[in-house]
């Protein structure tokens, strides 16, 4: 009668052992609140058209960045982040069109010039034009861009990060790199607002 009782009790105290076990994963593991959802508005007004823009120097880059009709995506000067060309198009897009702007930059990184493509994308929903290929979801959080969540894609020989705002969709899209050498250029990214 004692070894029945005393196997009752050790089965009620695995099974509560069991159960507290089970509860500590739960609250430890519950995933904790979301980080502000970024709200995109379907009534950005579409533009008009207006013509293609290149650059070739630095000198021009302030003049494409008024010409954006929302905060875009480049990196600081002295950043060590250096601009080697870029465009600013529109495309048709419902009823009128959005607009893309393509940053290249070169950077220096393990004694190699490496190339970097930043695009700024107007309207926020206007998710179609953000060049394709064969990108996958890393296993890697993103790192913050330009003070935005982001959102870290690789394809073997390439990591893009994409961030959403409510005005504008921004990507950067690097070699492979090192996290602190992605840390660094992440640093060196920030958004273009016009000083009324």
């Amino acid at each position: 009668m004692a070894k029945k009782a005393l196997k009752i009790i050790l089965g009620t105290l695995l099974t509560l052992a069991v159960v507290a076990v089970f509860y500590v994963a739960v609250i430890l593991g519950h995933p904790q609140a979301n980080p502000e959802k970024v709200i995109v508005s379907q009534d950005q007004p579409l533009l008009t058209a207006s013509p293609a823009t290149t650059l070739t120097s630095e000198a021009e880059l302030e003049a494409m960045l008024r010409a954006f009709p929302v905060p875009a995506l480049y990196a600081v000067s002295g950043s060590g982040l250096n601009l080697t060309g870029g465009m600013s198009y529109d495309v048709a897009y419902g009823d009128g069109f959005a607009r893309v702007m393509l940053l290249n930059y070169t950077a220096e990184l393990a004694g190699q010039q490496l190339p970097l493509q930043v695009q700024s994308i107007y309207p926020a929903r206007a998710l179609d034009f953000v060049q394709k290929g064969d990108y996958h979801i890393a296993q890697v959080a993103g790192q913050p861009l330009a003070g935005m969540q982001s959102v870290r894609m690789e394809d073997g020989e390439n990591i893009r990060l994409h961030a959403q705002e409510a005005e504008g969709i921004y990507v950067l899209t690097v070699p492979t790199m090192t996290a602190d050498d992605l840390a660094a250029v992440t640093r060196s990214m920030q958004l273009y607002a016009v000083s009324e």
